[in-house]
């Protein structure tokens, strides 16, 4: 299973794992955008037509396809290892520094990072659209953010005090993220529109394996944390040092890079619901299953080193295992559920049915008193998980205000699960109180999940 910070790639840029805020393209990226909305809509579309958006145009500019994909599912398996596993090790490290502060401690890193990738992330993707670097757009933001990020998590590794952990957290997840949603936008430039959902599966099935493999690494590391930090780094570079190497990274001319307009940057992620209800309610119903997703997600390994008693070490191996029964269950279903919907031409009833069913897993893990009693919640959650990121993903692109702005809105939504990793940990260890209360904590999550569920009925002109 993916937490929301990290999701897919499949969503635009908000990666299906779509793990941050999406970059907002710019003008001159709209044309490689907005294609894959074009199915969607049923439009004809303009820039975007099959009659340009085909092999030879995208060969020409970003190389050949069939050399690109291969490079980027490679890097896919690093990418993911990181970004799922990142928050993970951390929570180790806390709880084998000072159990008794992990989870505060955790829950103010985990506050401040999203906060700051809230604003940073949309302004290193709109300086990514404009770099003119010889070296081109994407790799320099890649390979840099990759690199700082592996500073950082070394500091984590290697330093005890809380405050240096927290600040080398911060900038190091956001410069991961910013270097993953740099390489994100790869599959969409350098993949012709009717080659890209095919890829953006591949994808999504590899963050499932990489989850299993990252909690796996992360548990096998507890003791060696200098280590447990900076593997799942060191894994993402190496994994897209090729796709760095020998990807056509084009440079731009100075003269073609429009200028920033921070205002006008910021100022897009506002879509009126008054206006467009449709969009207001899914938005609505995904940050509602975002609040549910982040609450168990991010703090599970919490919940198996207060309440079941684990120790940290054993907390990682568990947190592996775990990964390691729901992979099946999720590559299954992300390419199962999807591939169903399209089949039967609807979108609502998977969205409320398997938002339904993360709110029972929610409800199932808070009354586990044992692993085995928490096996059955979170095979249950996997269930669920995987087919709303599947599902949802395309009610999303359905109502979407204007074809125009696809980047934009879609960035938007992306923001329904990027905001729940502010919320949540900030709110959580008040529900939580000293006696670490789950059943509260998961069975409030339920509830918000259970009404993003109800809210979809509300959408009108969809199936």
């Amino acid at each position: 299973m993916s937490t929301p910070t990290d999701a897919p790639p499949s969503e635009g840029a908000e990666a299906a794992p779509t793990l941050a805020v999406e970059e907002v393209p710019t003008e001159a990226d709209e044309a490689v955008v907005e294609p894959d909305n074009d199915a969607e809509h049923g439009a004809a579309g303009t820039a975007g037509t099959a009659d340009t958006d085909d092999v030879e145009a995208i060969t020409r500019t970003y190389g050949r396809p069939s050399r690109t994909i291969p490079l980027v599912l490679l890097a896919a398996v690093g990418g993911y290892i990181m970004m799922l596993t990142l928050g993970t090790a951390l929570q180790l490290r806390l709880s084998a520094m000072d159990e008794a502060t992990a989870t505060t401690v955790y829950s103010r890193i985990t506050t401040v990072s999203g906060i700051l990738m809230l604003f940073a992330i949309p302004l290193i993707g709109a300086l990514s659209d404009r770099t003119t670097s010889r070296f081109g757009r994407r790799r320099p933001w890649i390979l840099g953010g990759y690199l700082v990020s592996l500073a950082c998590m070394a500091a984590i590794g290697t330093m005890t005090s809380h405050l240096v952990i927290g600040a080398a957290y911060v900038v190091g997840i956001t410069a991961a993220q910013a270097g993953f949603n740099a390489y994100s936008v790869i599959p969409v430039e350098g993949v012709p529109n009717k080659m890209r959902a095919r890829v953006m599966g591949f994808m999504g099935m590899m963050g499932a394996l990489a989850m299993s493999a990252g909690a796996a690494i992360a548990g096998r590391l507890v003791g060696t944390p200098a280590l447990m930090m900076t593997v799942p780094v060191l894994l993402a570079l190496a994994t897209t040092f090729p796709l760095i190497l020998l990807y056509k990274d084009p440079q731009r001319d100075k003269d073609d890079v429009p200028a920033l307009d921070l205002r006008g940057l910021f100022a897009g992620f506002f879509v009126n619901p008054r206006k467009h209800p449709n969009f207001g309610w899914v938005w609505l119903s995904r940050f509602l299953a975002g609040v549910a997703m982040t609450a168990f997600l991010a703090f599970f390994v919490l919940y198996l080193i207060t309440n079941l008693h684990f120790s940290p070490a054993e907390a990682g191996a568990k947190a592996g295992l775990l990964s390691l029964y729901s992979a099946p269950v999720s590559i299954v279903l992300f390419t199962g559920s999807g591939w169903l919907s399209d089949k039967m031409g609807r979108r609502k009833p998977f969205v409320i049915g398997s938002a339904l069913v993360m709110a029972l897993a929610l409800v199932i893990g808070g009354q586990a008193g044992s692993f085995n009693q928490f096996i059955v919640a979170w095979m249950v959650f996997a269930v669920g998980q995987a087919m709303y990121l599947t599902v949802d993903l395309a009610l999303c692109a359905q109502v979407l205000p204007n074809e125009a702005d696809t980047g934009k809105d879609m960035a938007v939504f992306g923001l329904a699960l990027n905001l729940p990793n502010i919320l949540v940990p900030a709110v959580a260890p008040t529900i939580l109180g000293p006696g670490n209360n789950y059943t509260l904590l998961w069975g409030v999550a339920a509830a918000l999940c259970a009404l993003g569920a109800v809210v979809i009925p509300l959408v009108k002109g969809v199936k």
